[in-house]
């Protein structure tokens, strides 16, 4: 279970998404103390995540251009839950459920929800 203020590792390529869910997550006292928009940079950030202090990982389901398939997703969870499987990591794709994270949250149930999930998890 993550705490009241979470410390969140939020990887979304859209940065205008990004921006609008990590104000509803600072409005319910979560932090998004690490970002990342593409595959490569988030494996590049997961072996850091346990010096962030990171107990929630946001995961969007396609990082790649033109990519709708949620393999990006899916390898980012997989390498966060084999390096830290103390976080939680909620999938956050459009509509095709991340199978590797231990929560879902559709991008169409909006950021509030996101927000609550996070609380939640």
């Amino acid at each position: 279970m993550s705490p009241d203020n979470a410390k969140v590792f939020f990887v979304e390529d859209d940065d205008d998404s990004r921006e609008v869910s990590t104000e509803f997550l600072e409005m319910k006292g979560h932090r998004v103390v690490e970002k990342a928009s593409s595959l490569r940079e988030a494996i590049s950030k997961i072996p850091f995540l346990n010096r962030k202090g990171v107990n929630v990982a946001i995961v969007d389901g396609n990082l790649s251009f033109g990519d709708e398939s949620g393999r990006d997703g899916e390898t980012v969870s997989r390498e966060i839950k084999a390096k830290h499987p103390n976080i939680v990591v909620i999938g956050h794709a459009l509509s095709k459920p991340i199978s590797t994270a231990d929560i879902n949250c559709t991008k169409q149930e909006g950021s509030s929800k996101l927000a609550n999930v996070v609380t939640e998890s």
